[in-house]
């Protein structure tokens, strides 16, 4: 079982406008160099419940980034998913709720589930933290910097500093113009409010998540490896023999709940957010579990 992130739900979120959010989701998105093929390509067709978002083009190639599909079951606001006397206990109400509900599916499919770090390991976690962090609080990003800062923390398997999904998948994925995940699937659990010792009153967002990425033979059986010292290739050849035999037509599944949550201040940025992720082969065989 992987931690990506265990942040405290706690902090004081400062109010922003729409546009300057939208503005702020641009700019950041907007980052690495943008290619004129992928998301408008032939490639960009059906990615589950994410839609093509805009194309990246980074040292690896070209892709696709993605966003939460308008149409998709979880951006539909359920009031039967919703735990109306836990958000009046803490302060808040459903159009809270259904106000945030498209901001942290926002936050949820383009950052913790395909950010430009997802599979590009070559920005330090620190950098990358400073670059794009303007989604989360004001006042909870100089305390992540910090723990990234002082304990040289990765982003995502850290249980102090974690935040995105990196550090877990081969590098590069595809860059063909497509998405780097086939496709995502995103569900809303539950919504609630809370507030946990030490913290502050939280709007929080239970989803799950499943998300399928195409990698060669050769990249999974070097993940497996690496994933479990006590792993001999010998014997996942004997048990695994899809992975040998060059025909490249393996794939990751990754599975994950995540949680946001937001102040009372503001329904535009986070104030906590943590996140466990499960990596297999199609074949079922567990990779970070």
């Amino acid at each position: 079982m992987a931690v990506v992130l265990l942040g405290g739900l706690g902090g004081c979120a400062s109010a922003v406008t729409n546009d300057e959010t939208d503005a702020a989701t641009a700019e950041r998105t907007a980052a690495p160099t943008v290619a004129p093929t992928g998301c408008s390509s032939e490639f960009a067709v059906d990615y589950g419940d994410v839609v093509g978002l805009q194309d990246v083009t980074d040292e690896f190639g070209t892709y696709c980034h993605t966003t939460i599909g308008p149409e998709s079951e979880a951006a539909i606001y359920d009031s039967a998913k919703t735990d109306v006397e836990t958000l009046n206990e803490f302060g808040f109400t459903e159009d809270d709720a259904a106000e945030a509900l498209p901001v942290a599916l926002r936050i949820l499919t383009e950052e913790v589930l395909d950010s430009s770090r997802l599979d590009n390991y070559s920005i330090a976690p620190a950098e990358w933290f400073a670059a794009n962090s303007d989604y989360m609080s004001t006042k909870w990003q100089p305390a992540h910097q910090k723990a990234i800062d002082k304990d040289a923390a990765t982003l995502g398997m850290s249980e102090t500093s974690g935040i995105i999904v990196t550090d877990i998948l081969p590098s590069p994925l595809a860059r063909d113009g497509g998405a780097r995940a086939s496709s995502a699937v995103v569900r809303l659990d539950r919504v609630h409010g809370e507030e946990p010792d030490g913290g502050e009153q939280n709007l929080v967002f239970s989803f799950s998540t499943t998300s399928t990425f195409v990698a060669t033979d050769a990249q999974i059986v070097a993940l497996v490896l690496a994933a479990d010292p006590n792993q001999i290739e010998d014997a996942l050849r004997t048990s695994n023999p899809e992975l040998f035999d060059e025909a490249d037509n393996s794939s990751l599944i990754m599975t994950g709940k995540t949680l946001l949550g937001f102040g009372l201040e503001s329904n535009e940025q986070i104030i906590g957010s943590s996140s466990v992720f499960q990596l297999y082969t199609d074949q079922g065989l567990g990779i970070v579990e």
